[in-house]
């Protein structure tokens, strides 16, 4: 009997044992769970951070492609005004030329005019002087 209870004792010692060990085992695997969750879970709320972030950066940049939209039509409407305002110009200053070539001939010819009339003039102070 007293052997028997010895073998009974060591068999329940032998499980007490494995038992033990076994609930070290889980409870490290279940540490390691936790620290792995954990780790899920910071990766998780960092990856949130990015997205947040990145439909932050992707509001900027459909504003900014917007804005530069925008910029570049004034721009072309300013270069077209600029085409506009240098041909007007262009026009004026052959305008402007034309005039004054037309002045200078003009004048030419009131010279010519007025050299005939002071021509005729004297011829006739001659004609005059002479009757």
């Amino acid at each position: 009997m007293k052997f028997n209870k010895v073998t009974e004792l060591e068999c329940v010692s032998s499980q007490a044992n494995e038992v033990h060990t076994h609930k070290t085992e889980l409870n490290q695997t279940i540490q390691e769970l936790e620290s792995t969750l954990k780790k899920k879970e910071e990766e998780t709320e960092r990856l949130k951070q990015e997205i947040n972030s990145a439909r932050e950066f992707q509001a900027q940049r459909n504003s900014l492609t917007q804005k530069l939209q925008e910029v570049e039509i004034r721009n072309k409407d300013l270069e077209d005004q600029l085409s506009d305002l240098e041909q007007r110009l262009e026009k004026s200053q052959n305008e402007q030329e034309a005039f004054r070539n037309n002045l200078k001939t003009l004048l030419e010819i009131l010279d010519g005019k007025i050299f005939e009339l002071t021509e005729l003039r004297d011829n006739l102070a001659k004609l005059t002087e002479c009757s």
